[in-house]
C-alpha cells in the first residue's frame, strides 16, 4: 500500500474587506495599518461558508490536483484551530 502527499489544494473565500476598514472599526490609521502590515485587503467567509466548508473545498481542489478517484481515497485526517463559527 502506498502513502504520501499526492496533492494539494486551497481555498480563499472570495468576498473581501478593506483592511482601512478593519482599522476604522478598532479605531486605527487605516493607512499607517495597511503600510505596516503590507496587508490591503483580507478575505472573508460568506454568510454560508465557516472552516468545515472551507476545507471540504480546499480538499476537493486537492484532490482534482492530484488527478486520482476519490473513490480510491481510504482515509482522510484533519487538524484545525479554526472551528466552525467560532
Amino acid at each position: 500500500m502506498s502513502v504520501g502527499i499526492v496533492g494539494y489544494g486551497g481555498y480563499v473565500p472570495r468576498f473581501r474587506i478593506k483592511a482601512e476598514e478593519i482599522a476604522r472599526v478598532w479605531g486605527e490609521d487605516g493607512k499607517r495599518m495597511s503600510a505596516g502590515l503590507n496587508v490591503h485587503e483580507k478575505s472573508v467567509p460568506g454568510m454560508d461558508e465557516d472552516a468545515a466548508t472551507i476545507a471540504v473545498e480546499a480538499a476537493r481542489n486537492a484532490v482534482r490536483h492530484a488527478n486520482i478517484n476519490p473513490q480510491e481515497i481510504g482515509a482522510l485526517y484533519v487538524g484545525s484551530e479554526s472551528h466552525p463559527y467560532a
